[in-house]
């Protein structure tokens, strides 16, 4: 279909997916042939829309706004995707309901054979789940897999400033539209992602303000246009919920991050474990999944190998050794600022070096950001 005429069906349905779904058919067979009000009436209520749609369809302003929003895109730099578009994920046609239509900003979204991978979770995260989020979105980065996410605050954020950390691509898919920053405390990433070589992308229109029901319309995208989705922390009945739920449903791989059992940000991961996700104990545990399905498209880091300057070097002890170590000799139990200052670690290492240790067992969290050698 001209790219006009998609543009009018939307607006005709105000952008709703249902309702483009219902009268693309229509719309199809009938492109500006609407003739008659009454005409409309009838084919409208065949598929069982309201009377609204089908003044939409008569009204010039509809056809108006849709050349409008042509033009400001056109304007702005915003690209206006459709299925036929080279650019147009290949996964998102076998979706449920799949958008007719995207915008984006930046780069393309999807290159041909990238592998993509959605890392969802909470916005109200523990703090070991912001900091192990970022590592992951880091680590797939690294390893030449794009990060999608869609920049809400919490999970999202992390997953995709561990991207940007790695210097790789992130695609932020947005519940508004791709001109209006949401939520204003992650402008800066906005325009971080964009200024990296990243996509913004969302199936509403240019000057759409986000509304409650946009997310789990959006939530579909982001499952949909790649190929598995990390659980880092969320609830089960909560936005995070149906994301990991359209993932299963889409047949796609499901990741999850265990937690501890008592916090409710661990309820949704540590219930898709029990079901059978892929538990994620390491940064690159995803990453390595993907690198023994797709050896030529998954690049892994290798590791750095210290230099030797003799023939009986001093033993170099990693991260988790010090950390394990000091609290063998502190008499088994710490604070995360006594660790740091004893280990020379800063306390942003840290705090991801305990968040493994703890998944690992090898440490336990109590009150008072205390930790316990087990």
């Amino acid at each position: 279909m001209e790219l006009l005429y998609e543009v009018w069906l939307h607006s005709i349905a105000t952008f709703e997916p249902e309702v483009v779904a219902k009268l693309a058919p229509i719309f199809e067979r009938t492109t500006n042939t609407f003739t008659s009000g009454d005409m409309d009436r009838k084919l409208v209520k065949e598929i069982g829309l309201s009377g609204e749609f089908a003044n939409r369809m008569s009204d010039a302003e509809v056809f108006k706004e849709a050349k409008e929003i042509i033009k400001y895109c056109c304007d702005n730099g915003i690209r206006i995707i459709t299925p036929d578009s080279p650019e147009y994920p290949q996964s998102l046609k076998h979706i449920n309901l799949p958008p007719r239509i995207l915008f984006a900003k930046g780069a393309e979204i999807k290159r041909e054979n990238e592998i993509g991978v959605a890392v969802v979770g909470c916005r109200k995260p523990t703090e070991h789940g912001k900091t192990f989020a970022r590592m992951i979105g880091k680590s797939l980065g690294q390893n030449n897999i794009t990060v999608a996410s869609g920049l809400a605050e919490g999970i999202d954020t992390e997953a995709h400033w561990g991207a940007l950390d790695a210097g790789a691509k992130t695609v932020a898919v947005l519940a508004g539209s791709v001109d209006e920053v949401y939520p204003k405390s992650n402008e800066r990433l906005y325009h971080r992602i964009l200024e990296n070589g990243g996509t913004i992308v969302s199936e509403r229109p240019p000057k759409t303000f986000v509304k409650r029901y946009f997310y789990q319309q959006r939530n579909r995208i982001i499952i949909g246009m790649t190929s598995g989705t990390v659980v880092v922390e969320g609830k089960i009945d909560g936005g995070t919920g149906i994301s990991a739920r359209l993932a299963l449903d889409e047949n796609k791989d499901v990741f999850a991050v265990p937690g501890n059992p008592v916090l409710w940000q661990s309820e949704l991961p540590n219930k898709l474990i029990s079901e059978g996700a892929e538990m994620v104990i390491g940064e690159d545990i995803v990453a390595q999944s993907y690198k023994e399905r797709y050896p030529d498209l998954v690049v892994l880091k290798e590791p750095q190998k210290p230099s030797i300057k003799n023939s009986k070097p001093e033993k170099i002890l990693s991260e988790d050794e010090k950390i394990l170590e000091f609290l063998r000799e502190s008499g088994r139990i710490a604070t995360a600022e006594e660790i740091a200052e004893n280990c020379k670690i800063s306390i942003n290492v840290l705090s991801g070096r305990l968040t493994i240790l703890c998944i690992k067992g090898k440490l336990r969290q109590e009150s008072g950001n205390r930790y316990v050698l087990i």
